[in-house]
């Protein structure tokens, strides 16, 4: 991915924000990219880069730039996949909606498909919480200005959001039971449940260019995307809905409609991803802090 990340470097280059710094976590790259990443940063008195020994996924390696950039006195973390692109004012139109009211937790931009000019990937979230179900707004439409308008939402998908400081202090780092995926929708979750709001800033642009980082429809995903459904439900759904609402959810349509599906294609990795998704959803020891 080192294309991707020194073309996501190039454009935060250009951001036009008098005080930022740009903290890079390589999360156990063995395919030569942190190389290439140190000699751009050589010539980049911005950017500091944290090279982690192994893969922590992507919220333990989120953490550990986390806690490097509140070691420093910077009011905002901005949190940013490195397979995106973006534009030069980003940071201020964030900045200027998130400094609008204290409880504003945290904000998020639209974000466009890659060199896919006016194809939304998202504009802001919505969710189904007693099914552990969130939502992407506009995923795929044309932008014709029907997502023009800030907006509270439950979560900010975790491709790109900007967080206040007092709120990560407050709520706490990313919840790396999760390991991949549902750590922007349990991050949203803990927010707006002490009192945050989560708004949607139109204004504010960047392009994302997918699943590059892990594949979307691959055994690592359906692994880790189940087991991190059942994992929030434990936390966030009380008993009753959980055991009405959620389970007979996850059994049909999270369990039986993707296995029928593997066995009539023959995908038996996939198939067992799912099963060992399932099996550690349920069996994980909860670390953090739950209903």
């Amino acid at each position: 991915q080192e294309i991707d990340t020194l073309e996501c470097l190039d454009s935060l280059a250009k951001i036009r924000y008098s005080a930022f710094s740009i903290l890079l976590v390589d999360n156990g790259s063995t395919d030569g990219s942190a190389e290439a990443i140190e000699r751009w940063a050589n010539e980049n008195e911005r950017i500091t880069v944290i090279r982690n020994k192994k893969n922590k996924g992507f919220i333990g390696g989120s953490n550990i730039g986390i806690r490097r950039a509140l070691m420093t006195d910077t009011n905002y973390i901005f949190l940013l996949n490195n397979d995106t692109v973006v534009e030069p004012h980003v940071l201020t139109e964030l900045v200027d909606v998130a400094e609008q009211s204290n409880d504003i937790s945290m904000v998020g931009p639209k974000i466009y498909q890659y060199n896919r000019e006016q194809v939304l990937d998202s504009a802001g979230t919505r969710t189904m919480l007693w099914l552990a179900q969130g939502f992407l707004n506009g995923h795929g439409e044309e932008d014709l200005g029907q997502y023009d308008q800030s907006f509270e939402m439950p979560y900010i998908t975790g491709t790109a959001l900007l967080i206040k400081r007092s709120v990560v202090e407050q709520i706490g780092l990313m919840d790396e039971d999760y390991f991949n995926y549902f750590d922007d929708f349990d991050g949203g979750y803990r927010a707006r449940k002490d009192g945050g709001r989560l708004l949607f800033v139109p204004k504010a642009i960047i392009q994302h260019k997918g699943s590059q980082a892990i594949g979307f429809g691959s055994p690592f995903y359906m692994l880790h995307m189940v087991r991190s459904r059942i994992l929030f439900a434990r936390k966030h759904i009380p008993i009753l809905p959980f055991f009405f609402i959620f389970l007979p959810y996850l059994v049909t349509y999270r369990y039986l409609k993707p296995a029928l599906n593997f066995l009539r294609h023959r995908q038996w990795d996939h198939l067992q991803a799912l099963h060992t998704g399932i099996q550690e959803g349920f069996t994980t020891k909860l670390t953090s802090k739950t209903r």
